[in-house]
């Protein structure tokens, strides 16, 4: 009997072993995959930032959507972000209401399969971070039910008008394995 329950006290150990070092790797390449999502963001965020600012900080003024004159354009050239990035999706969002609790909306889809101007995205605090200017990415994984990427880890950098204040979010939601 107490070689039974020697061998069962080796193998729970083993077990929980087996779990945390399978934990600490999931960790680190949910790190590596944030790390690259958020330089992907910063980096097309600070190619939108002046005169492409400028054009989205109109594109909301005009409250006129996907029928905004130059809004085809803008699409383009978020959407020429996604070739070659690695990224699953990359758009641009807008606050809907106060930064701190109301969702932000997206207004700038250059995915594949783009979400409709005015579709809502769940508020979260990375996302209203960098509505205050600091890019950032998030700390967990994301099941992407809907578009079967399977798990996406996300980034948001602030776009820039051509004064310098921030008048949208460039998110992108990058492979978490």
């Amino acid at each position: 009997m107490k070689k039974h329950a020697k061998l069962f006290t080796i193998l729970a150990a083993l077990a929980l072993t087996v779990s945390l070092l399978s934990g600490i790797a999931d960790a680190a390449v949910d790190k590596a995959a944030a790390d690259k999502a958020l330089k992907i963001a910063s980096d097309c965020a600070k190619k939108l930032d002046g005169a492409w600012g400028d054009q989205h900080a109109k594109l909301i003024e005009s409250k006129k959507g996907e029928d905004f004159a130059d809004y085809e354009s803008m699409q383009a050239v978020v959407n020429g972000f996604l070739a070659g990035s690695g990224a699953t999706y990359i758009y641009v969002l807008y606050p809907s209401g106060p930064v701190d609790s109301a969702p932000f909306i997206i207004t700038v889809d250059g995915s594949e399969e783009a979400d409709d101007y005015g579709t809502d995205a769940e508020w979260e605090a990375e996302i209203a971070a960098a509505w205050g200017g600091t890019p950032t990415a998030g700390d967990e994984a994301w099941e992407d039910e809907d578009g079967g990427a399977g798990l996406l880890i996300s980034a948001f950098a602030p776009i820039h008008d051509s004064k310098g204040s921030v008048v949208a979010i460039l998110g992108v939601d990058y492979p978490a394995k």
